[in-house]
Order: C-alpha cells, then sequence, then structure tokens
C-alpha cells in the first residue's frame, strides 16, 4: 500500500461499468484518522450506501511520514519506560454497544482484551520482538502499557480495518508529508502538494494531522540562544522520546518547567533510563499492619549516580492528579442537572452564543458542588474553580522566607500523598467522583459547545483553559509514578520549586535563574521546559498546517483557505460537522479538519470501553457525511486524471487489482510462468478493481532514493519482522507472498502487496525471505535488473539438495562458490548483496538503533556490484544497523550457518575483531 502514485483501469465488464472512483485523501494517518476509516469502511457496507458504492467506488489516499495506525506519537520503537496513563482495561479504539452513533457496532477487543488473545494464541502477535512479546505477555487489565505495546495495538487496529474494508473502498499509504493544500483545477476539487512527489488530487479532502512538532517561538528562541552564548543547555517543549536528554549531564542542577505528562516522562528516562532503580521502601516492608495501608506502594530509590537534580516547579507547582483506582466502579454519581442542554440554551444570547467563562464555568462550579460532597465554594472575588486549578495559591501568601524550603516542600509532598490516599484508596471518595463527573462533563462540553458556539474572542478560556483543568484532574500518570516522584525527592534527586514558577535569563551570570512563589530561588546552566509542543498552526513544523490561514495556500478566489478560530487562538476554525470555515466563515466545500490543532475540543482518538465515547461518535458521523459526499457528487474525470501521474523520480505508477493470481502450490507467486501475470494486489483491497499488466523498467539499479523502496519476498518470519521494521522506520515496504491481500493487509499494514512481476517496479532493494531452495527455483528473468539483497541461509534437507544440484549445473565440484554466488548465477540479470543472514528474525524488530549508539549493531554485506551495496549500506542504516563492507560477494561464504563470521559478534568494533582473527587463524 505504499505507493507513489495509483492508477485504475477497468478490465472486466462489470468493472467497466463502474464510474470512476471518487478519491478522498486524508493527510495524516494517526489513530485518529484511522478510526474515521473504520467508520467510513463500516458504513460502506450498509445496505443501499453499499449498493451506491458499487457504481461509484471509493479510493482513499493516506498521506503520513509515520507509521499507520500509531502515527507520530506511538511508536513501537520508543523506551519501555514511557507508560500509557490509562489502564488496558481502560483503552479501546473500537465501538461497542454504548457508542450512540448511526452507523453500525463493530466491536473488538480492548488494549487488555488484545494481550489476551495473543496470550492464548487467537490473535496473531503484531511483532517478533522477544522483549515487546514479553510485555504483551505479561499485561494485565489493571496495568499500565507501555506506550510502544500501545503503538502496536495501534498498528493491529489498521490492519484490522484494512482487511474488513469493503471492495468498493480502496486504500493507498503514501509515506510522505504533505506541504500545502490548493484549489483543484476543477469544481470543488483540491489538490494537495506532497514533498518529494507529485500533488495528489482529492474530490473530498480530510486534514486529520495530529499533534505536530513545533518551530520555538520568539521567547524560546532567545533561551535556546542565550544557552548557546553561555555554554548551557536549553530543552524546548517536546515530546519524550525526542528530548534529547544526553545532554543533561550526572549530578547536573537542572531546572525544570512544567509538572504535567511529559514531567512524569522525563523523570522515569533521566532515573530509571539511567540505571537507577525504585524497591519497596524498607519502612513499608517492616511496618504492622495498622500502619501497611498507609505506606502501601511506598518506594526507596537507589541511584546510579548517572542522574542530574532535578529542580522542579510550575504555574500549580504540583503535579497532575493520580489516575484513580477502578475508574468504572460506581461512585454515587448522579444525572447532570445543571450542565444541561436546556441550561446552556437559557443563557445564550440573541445571536445563539455563549461565553465560556461568563455562561458556562459557573454552572460547572454548580454542578461539582451539587455532586460532589465537600466541594468548596468560590470566595467572593474569586473564580469559580481556582480551588481546583491552584491547590496551592495561598502558599507564597503564608510562608515565611526563612522557611521557604521546608514549606514548599511539605506542601507539595502533603498533596501528593493525599491525592494516593483518595485516588487508589478502597473506599469511595469525593476524588473519585469528582474524577468520573469532570469525565461525564468534558463528553457534554463536546456536544454541545462546538467553538462556533462561543463569543468572547480570543480569550483562550475554552477549549485550552477547560482542557488543561480536565487533564490535570482527570489525565495524571500511573499511581506508581507518584509514588516514584516522592522517593526521588526522599533521595535528594528532586527538589521541588513550587507554584508560580518564574524563569528568568540572567546575563550577567549566563546562567538561568528560576523562583517560586514562596522565594525558593536556584540559578544553573540548564533548563528544560517539561511540556508537549503546543497545538499551534503558527508555531508547527507542518508546512501546510502553517500555511492554511497565512494565505501562503491559496484557493481560487485568492484568499487563505481557513481562518484561525476567534475562541481558540493559534487554531483552524472548523464548524460542528468538522468543515473548514474560510476567512468569511462559510464551510468550504468538500474540505474537512479533525485534531488538536483545529477549533474542536480535544477528544483523543480512543477511550474507555462502554462509555459512549465522543470519539466514536464524532468519526461516525464524519465518515458518513465523507460517504454521502462522495456519492452525491461523483463527477467522472479522464482515465489518466483518475489517480495522478508519474512518480517524482520518474517511476512508474503504481496499479490497483482485484487480487494476486494464486502462486504456485510449490513455490512463491511468480515462480512459475502462469503466476507472471499476477496482478498487483493492494493490502486493503481484497477485490479491488482489475487492471491491465504494465511493463517494469528497464533498469531500476540506476535509481538511487534518498531512502530506498525495499521489497520483501515472501513474508515468512524473517520477511515479517523486516517489513514492519523497515515501515516503522518510514521505509515505502512491497511485499510479494502466498496469502490473500486481506491476510497481508491484517498482518502486514501499511505494505503494498503486490504479484512477483511487480516487485521491482515498486522496490529500489529486494530482499529475498524465503527458503534457499524456493529462491533457487526461482525464474532466471524474474528479477532482472534488481538490487537483490539474499538474506538466505541453507538449513535442512530440501536446501541442501537445492545447493548441491545448482553446483553441479555450474560445475562447482569442490564447493568453492558460496550460495549467494550460487543465485547470482542463477538470477543474471540481477545484482545480489548477501546479507540479513545473520541476525535472528526475532532480533529484527528490537536490535535497531540511532546512529552514533555505542551499542548498535552491525550488519555485514558482502556485494560484487558498488552501486547495489551502496542502496542496501543506505536501507540498513536507515532500518537502524551499522552496515560493514566485507568486499567481493564471495565473501558472503563468511557469512553462512558454521562460518567464521555468522555469528559471535554485534557491534562493528566486535565484528572486526572477530575478521582479524579469521585471517589471522587462515
Amino acid at each position: 500500500m505504499n505507493s507513489r502514485h495509483s492508477a485504475l483501469t477497468p478490465t472486466s465488464t462489470d468493472d467497466a461499468r463502474r464510474g470512476a472512483p471518487m478519491r478522498l485523501v486524508m493527510v495524516g494517518g494517526g489513530p485518529r484518522a484511522i478510526g474515521v476509516l473504520e467508520r467510513l469502511g463500516a458504513n460502506a457496507g450498509v445496505p443501499g450506501t453499499a449498493e451506491r458504492l458499487a457504481e461509484t467506488p471509493l479510493h482513499v489516499d493516506i498521506v503520513d511520514p509515520h507509521m499507520p495506525g500509531a502515527g507520530r506519537i506511538w511508536r513501537a520503537e520508543e523506551s519501555p519506560l514511557l507508560l500509557m496513563n490509562s489502564r488496558a482495561a481502560d483503552v479501546s479504539i473500537f465501538t461497542d454497544e454504548t457508542v450512540e452513533a448511526e452507523g453500525p457496532v463493530v466491536a473488538g477487543p480492548s488494549l487488555a482484551e488484545w494481550a489476551d488473545g495473543i496470550r492464548r494464541g487467537t490473535i496473531a502477535a503484531p511483532t517478533a520482538g522477544t522483549a515487546r512479546l514479553a510485555e504483551i505477555h505479561a499485561l494485565g487489565p489493571t496495568d499500565f502499557a507501555s506506550r510502544r505495546v500501545q503503538a502496536l495495538y495501534l498498528e493491529w487496529f489498521f490492519g484490522q480495518v484494512l482487511a474488513a474494508l469493503p471492495s468498493t473502498v480502496s486504500v493507498t499509504v503514501h509515506r510522505t508529508t504533505a506541504t500545502a493544500v490548493r484549489a483543484g483545477d476543477g469544481p470543488a476539487t483540491w489538490s494537495v502538494d506532497l514533498e518529494d512527489r507529485s500533488p495528489l488530487r482529492a474530490d473530498l479532502l480530510l486534514l486529520a494531522a495530529g499533534h505536530t512538532d513545533a518551530r520555538p517561538n520568539a521567547a524560546r528562541h532567545e533561551l535556546a540562544a542565550f544557552a548557546r552564548r553561555h555554554g548551557g543547555t536549553y530543552l524546548g517543549p517536546s515530546q519524550a522520546s525526542d528530548a534529547q536528554v544526553e545532554l543533561l549531564g550526572a549530578g547536573q542542577d537542572v531546572i525544570v518547567r512544567g509538572m504535567g505528562l511529559a514531567f512524569v516522562d522525563l523523570m522515569a528516562l533521566l532515573t530509571e533510563g539511567r540505571g537507577g532503580r525504585f524497591v519497596p521502601a524498607a519502612e513499608a516492608e517492616s511496618a504492622g499492619e495498622d500502619a501497611a495501608a498507609e505506606l502501601r506502594g511506598r518506594l526507596d530509590y537507589l541511584p546510579s549516580g548517572e542522574e542530574p537534580r532535578l529542580w522542579v516547579g510550575s504555574r500549580r507547582g504540583v503535579p497532575y492528579h493520580s489516575k484513580v483506582r477502578d475508574e468504572g466502579a460506581p461512585t454515587g454519581l448522579g444525572e447532570l442537572v445543571h450542565v444541561t442542554p436546556a441550561s446552556l440554551r437559557a443563557r445564550e444570547d440573541e445571536h445563539g452564543l455563549l461565553d465560556f467563562r461568563a455562561d458556562v464555568l459557573p454552572l460547572i462550579a454548580a454542578e461539582i458542588a451539587h455532586q460532589v460532597p465537600g466541594a468548596p465554594l468560590a470566595q467572593e472575588g474569586e473564580e469559580p474553580l481556582a480551588w481546583l486549578d491552584e491547590p496551592l495559591s495561598d502558599l507564597g501568601a503564608t510562608t515565611l522566607p526563612e522557611f521557604a524550603e521546608q514549606a514548599t516542600r511539605d506542601a507539595v509532598v502533603g498533596h501528593i500523598e493525599a491525592d494516593l490516599r483518595d485516588r487508589i484508596g478502597g473506599e469511595v471518595t469525593a476524588a473519585r467522583t469528582l474524577f468520573q463527573l469532570l469525565l461525564r462533563l468534558h463528553g457534554v462540553l463536546v456536544d454541545q459547545l462546538p467553538a462556533t458556539r462561543l463569543r468572547g474572542g480570543a480569550r483562550g478560556d475554552y477549549p485550552r483553559w477547560w482542557h488543561s483543568l480536565f487533564s490535570f484532574v482527570d489525565s495524571g500518570p500511573p499511581p506508581h509514578r507518584l509514588q516514584q516522584l516522592l522517593a526521588l525527592e526522599r533521595a535528594g534527586i528532586i527538589r521541588f520549586l513550587g507554584p508560580g514558577l518564574r524563569v528568568t535569563a540572567d546575563e550577567a551570570s549566563g546562567r538561568f535563574r528560576a523562583r517560586g512563589a514562596t522565594g525558593i530561588e536556584i540559578a544553573t546552566g540548564a533548563l528544560v521546559d517539561a511540556f508537549l509542543p503546543e497545538p499551534s498552526l503558527e508555531e508547527s513544523t507542518n508546512p501546510l498546517l502553517r500555511d492554511l490561514v497565512a494565505g501562503g495556500a491559496e484557493t481560487a478566489g485568492g484568499e487563505a483557505v481557513g481562518r484561525e478560530s476567534a475562541s481558540s487562538p493559534g487554531t483552524l476554525d472548523v464548524d460542528a460537522r468538522h468543515r473548514v470555515l474560510g476567512p468569511d466563515g462559510t464551510p468550504r466545500e468538500r474540505l474537512w479538519a479533525i485534531g488538536p490543532w483545529t477549533s474542536e475540543l480535544p477528544i483523543g482518538a480512543f477511550a474507555r470501553p462502554h462509555t459512549n465515547a465522543p470519539c466514536h461518535r464524532r468519526n461516525d458521523a464524519l465518515a458518513r457525511e465523507l460517504l454521502e459526499t462522495a456519492l452525491r457528487g461523483h463527477a467522472p474525470r479522464p482515465e489518466a486524471e483518475q489517480y495522478g501521474g508519474e512518480d517524482a523520480d520518474g517511476g512508474i505508477p503504481v496499479l490497483v487489482p482485484v487480487a494476486a493470481a494464486a502462486p504456485a502450490a510449490d513455490g512463491p507467486p511468480g515462480v512459475t510462468p502462469a503466476a507472471a501475470s499476477a496482478q498487483v494486489a493492494l493490502a486493503s483491497d481484497a477485490s479491488a478493481t482489475a487492471v491491465a499488466p504494465f511493463r517494469l523498467p528497464a533498469d531500476l539499479a540506476v535509481r538511487a532514493p534518498h531512502t530506498p523502496r525495499l521489497g520483501v519476498l515472501g513474508p515468512g518470519k524473517i520477511g515479517s519482522a523486516l517489513t514492519r521494521t523497515a515501515l516503522r522506520r518510514g521505509v515505502e515496504v512491497s511485499v510479494a507472498g502466498r496469502s490473500a491481500p486481506p491476510a497481508l493487509a491484517a498482518k502486514l499494514p501499511g505494505a503494498l502487496h503486490v504479484g512477483l512481476p511487480d516487485l521491482a517496479a515498486t522496490s529500489d532493494v529486494i530482499a529475498l525471505t524465503l527458503p534457499l531452495h524456493v529462491a533457487l527455483s526461482l525464474e532466471e528473468g524474474a528479477l532482472q535488473g534488481a538490487v537483490v539483497v539474499d538474506a538466505t541461509n541453507p538449513w535442512g534437507e530440501a536446501d541442501a539438495a537445492a545447493v548441491e544440484a545448482a553446483r553441479a549445473e555450474l560445475g562447482d565440484h569442490v564447493g568453492e562458490l558460496s550460495t549467494s554466488e550460487l543465485l547470482a548465477a542463477r538470477l543474471p540479470g540481477a545484482h545480489v548483496v548477501k546479507t540479513l543472514n545473520h541476525i535472528g528474525y526475532h532480533d529484527v524488530e528490537e536490535h535497531g538503533r540511532d546512529h552514533g549508539d555505542p551499542s548498535r549493531r552491525a550488519i555485514a554485506l558482502a556485494a560484487d556490484d558498488d552501486r547495489a551495496a551502496e542502496l542496501v549500506t543506505a536501507l540498513l542504516h536507515r532500518l537502524g544497523y551499522e552496515p560493514v563492507h566485507l568486499g567481493a560477494l564471495a565473501a558472503g561464504r563468511d557469512l553462512e550457518p558454521g562460518e567464521a563470521l555468522f555469528s559471535g559478534w554485534s557491534t562493528s568494533a566486535e565484528l572486526d575483531l572477530r575478521r582479524a582473527q579469521h585471517i589471522r587463524a587462515a
């Protein structure tokens, strides 16, 4: 499915009667976008819609450089220390019977049920990596999964979505970045510019980019410049996996601004990630029965000596509240009586608008006072929920300077300890009731308060202030993370600066200076802004998002595509149906947008099961509107325009077929002449429109893109592991195998599934990941002109017999030739490179490391063709390995099982040592 472009050519009578497919382009392939795709597929099969789609099929182009399904944020290669903040049983991306939507429910497992299915063998594991599989097998319903396990769940979900799509809906994934949106050359059409290839034409366009990186604003740019001038360190807002924590030295004093989830992630990376350990506290181990409950979960920290010292503070001065125990257990919460549709209507002005702070916030405060026992009432002149939003707001005014550090420490520690007691204790508490109430209020506001219903200008109270408060109370870390925070404070690794934190850059001393509201002050050369990048169009690193309201991307009328929201500054204004609003407030035709950089209230992409989750309801409504618009507005186009033109680099289009022709029973697809006429198979398209075969380029070896496109022949254990690894590293992958397209789509979502004759047309490097005897049975011209990676090994009697026959045919009676040379002789038109045969399939997904990592695993290669070796070297680098060129293809003999270099080394230094020993022994 990772094609550069696609072209559709009907070949059957039934297909010829179909209209030209409508084209929906989705910019973004993360969980929210794939949730819409799932709803689109489910609704496409509904009687009535299904028949209409049979006449007018739909093609979906997904544009995203990141792994489809998981997207930018969820990464299968993250540190296992980075955890979700919801228990496994409370995470699901599937609809269920509680979802109030018009489309059909398609139930599926929660994260916990998915892990249990993999343990029991009823669900195929989406990884061969032993460490990741161990995490999945150990995951229980009440555990907090690692973010990388969640990434695997989302990847798997994407595969299920693709496999379930009806034949009237096909999908192509483009692993690239969309850079601009422009008016198309026809009525109500759009054109999407891509970073490294020709634009995509869209009949319908959905902008679904999720969280993006941010360019530094003026203030952060100056902080970074200050650090450079004075030899200090400044780490700006980022995802934890992207933070350059290696710049923070052991024992160094570091100011950390922010105490939310990003801080908790950084805390883990800078402590456990540097070799420290948490153990049960000694006093908890020896406590009597009466004290056991109070000390339950208390930890001690054993430092490694590599940790920096963190001076932590924020506006509130305390971390996000802990997640509660038994989130869905009854707390006695009643029906809402203040925040209701009728109450909101009663406060509207003559234009049907509301002011969030004046009209809505008092209703929320009244609801909390009504539902939560002991909830404080706002004092005169005080904001309604100040007690909840700033729990230590009075600390600075009541603390004497000489007691500031101790008072601050006691206040923060006391707040955290009380929070843990209230939220994870066995009894129903006000804190747990408040948790459930805010969750319900959030859902009501999602439905009742689109940004277009608000007045009051750019005050930013809603949705940002509200979402911040909601996250503070309901989206906090796992309880044990707060126990770890307390242990780190006792160990002297963390110091609390308290609320009201202010940070300045002192030119006189060349140091950052932080001061809390109680007067605690620290000056040091390192500052970390521990929060995520702001979802702002202006600051996004994504050029398409920046241009949406800046006028860089223009419609035919010469004006910007959209406008900035007045109620939520920095975001794209959309209406309640997610339609993009133009500068004059009029919805753009066939253009929708969802995500954190739009004016909608953030709703996430997955939710707790059986809660009528807003994300599922909104995704369903949007998918139904997309389908209806597509069916209502079909406009036939010339065949050549249906799926774009040639690749930007001169390649030919990739065709979207019904399915590959069935392979022979004793070989891979294309081994026999009959299979040579197989059609290309799109991963998501079990029975899409059939197409005619096309000619392969004369010489693919001359193309050397920055990242070679990978072809995999034989998606068995090693082939599947290699495919998944490449996809997660942003490589475009084509796969040829025996399985039917739906099965391959579910197994390897994101890969383009093709027949052998077309594998070279979609790949720059082709890996043979099948048994050696099958590789030696390939037709001589099967891979003409291709760069071929020989990842085979001679195992078993069938391979031994095939090798013996190949030697006899070549007259190699004494066995001088390596098996790779035998294969090269069998494929005279291919450029064979020996590599990837000396790493286990279960290691392929786990041993990759970024360039410069001292533990980066070396992968040896041998080749007669320098250009082929360069392509394979570039691919190995992208996969996270250190390529080591041994020389000519004959040197590949040393990489065969039982030979000198097959095993016994890992890094390039260890390989060099083994080679030197081998040379001396020879």
